[in-house]
């Protein structure tokens, strides 16, 4: 009984010590600040990590837009008519007609076509104007 007495006395002696303390407290806070280090070295690679994983997805559809393009640009249909869109070609035999005033566009497809290349002239009025002529008769 009384080995264990004196290992109770031995510690609050050990206890009482200034620099047990001391040395406790700077190991405490080396591994306070090297866990915090790690953890924000860990988060900033998270970061870095699914800034890439968005890059990369980026590129990837940027590829598969130009393997579509190279795709279609293959087709001798399409190749015919970028030629003549962009190149001004025609076939043997055929006659062009270039209206002036009107802006070309490069494909037939009805998106790409829009009222901001017909003349003003050639606009339909708008509804309340039609509405506004037919009951009080202005024009």
């Amino acid at each position: 009984m009384q080995r264990s007495g004196s290992s109770l006395q031995w510690w609050r002696k050990i206890l009482q010590w200034p620099a047990f303390l001391a040395v406790n407290l700077a190991i405490f806070l080396l591994i306070g600040i090297s866990t915090v280090r790690e953890t924000y070295r860990g988060w900033t690679v998270e970061r870095e990590i699914h800034a890439l994983n968005a890059q990369a997805q980026t590129l990837e559809d940027h590829k598969l837009k130009l393997v579509q393009l190279t795709k279609s640009l293959s087709d001798p249909e399409q190749v015919d008519l970028q030629a003549r869109a962009r190149l001004g070609m025609k076939k043997a035999g055929e006659r062009v007609v270039v209206l002036t005033g009107w802006q070309t566009t490069t494909t037939d497809s009805a998106e790409n076509l829009s009222l901001a290349k017909v003349p003003n002239e050639l606009l339909p009025e708008p509804n309340p104007q039609l509405w506004l002529s037919y009951f009080f008769h202005t024009q």
